[in-house]
C-alpha cells in the first residue's frame, strides 16, 4: 500500500463515527419541582425527549424509581431532528415534605445511555397529634400524696402505683421530721392493710397540724375486693 492510499484509511478510522453517526439523547429540563396542596394528590409531568443525532434514537427501557411512579414514552423509535413525549405520573400518597422521584431512560446513544428523570414533590407535613399538656398550677390543684405506712417488707409485696412507704413506727419515732417534709396544702391519703394502721397515722398527722388528710377505708383489702389487682404494683 502506498503512502497517498493510505491516508483516507486513517481519515476513516478516526472520524468514522463522524461519518456514520450515532444517535443523541436529550432533554430540555431533566428536573422537574411541583408543590402538592395535600398528600394523595396524582402529580402529572410530561418531558420533552429529543433526539439531536443523525441517526434514530431507540427506547429501550423506562424505569420509575418506585411503585408509585409510572411513565410511558409516545413511542420507542426516535428519528433525528424529532422528539417524544414522556408522561409521568406519581401517587403521593404517604409524602411528607420534600419527596423525590426519578425516572431512567435507557436508550442506545453511546455517550448517554440511562439518561435520569427527576420530579420533586414538596407536600405539606403531616398533622402532628396534639398532646394533652397541663401547667404545673393545674398539676398542683390535682396532687396528693399517697403514703403507705406498712413495713417495708409489706410494702415490697405489693402496693398501689403512685404509694410512698413511711411504715406507722417510722412516722411515730421521727414525727417532727416528717411534719416538716410533708405537703400541708395538698390531701395527704394514708392506706394500710385494712386500715387500721394507717387512721392511727391519721390522728397523729392531724395532731401535728396537717388538716388536709384522708385515710383509705378498709386499705387495700378493700381495694382489691373491689378493683380487684387494678392500679396495684407486685401483687
Amino acid at each position: 500500500m502506498t503512502r497517498l492510499n493510505a491516508i483516507p484509511m486513517v481519515v476513516m478510522a478516526l472520524f468514522g463515527s463522524a461519518i456514520f453517526g450515532a444517535p443523541a439523547i436529550s432533554v430540555d429540563r431533566p428536573s422537574y419541582e411541583v408543590t402538592i396542596r395535600e398528600a394523595g394528590e396524582v402529580v402529572r409531568h410530561v418531558f420533552t425527549i429529543r433526539n439531536n443525532g443523525n441517526q434514530s434514537l431507540l427506547i429501550a427501557d423506562v424505569r420509575p424509581s418506585c411503585v408509585c411512579t409510572t411513565a410511558s414514552p409516545g413511542k420507542a423509535e426516535v428519528p433525528p431532528g424529532e422528539s417524544v413525549a414522556l408522561s409521568v405520573s406519581i401517587d403521593t400518597t404517604g409524602f411528607e415534605g420534600l419527596v423525590a422521584r426519578t425516572v431512567t431512560v435507557s436508550s442506545n446513544d453511546p455517550a448517554n445511555p440511562d439518561l435520569i428523570l427527576a420530579i420533586y414533590v414538596t407536600s405539606p407535613t403531616a398533622a402532628r397529634v396534639q398532646i394533652p399538656a397541663i401547667s404545673a398550677k393545674d398539676f398542683r390543684k390535682r396532687f396528693y400524696l399517697l403514703v403507705d405506712v406498712r413495713t417495708p417488707e409489706e410494702f415490697a409485696s405489693g402496693h398501689i402505683l403512685g404509694a410512698v412507704n413511711i411504715p406507722l413506727s417510722e412516722l411515730k419515732g421521727n414525727l417532727s421530721t416528717w411534719a416538716a417534709r410533708l405537703p400541708k396544702e395538698v390531701p395527704v391519703i394514708l392506706q394500710c392493710r385494712s386500715g387500721v394502721r394507717s387512721s392511727q397515722a391519721a390522728q397523729i398527722l392531724l395532731e401535728a397540724g396537717f388538716q388536709n388528710v384522708l385515710n383509705l377505708d378498709g386499705g387495700i383489702l378493700d381495694w382489691t375486693s373491689t378493683f380487684g389487682s387494678r392500679y396495684l404494683f407486685g401483687f
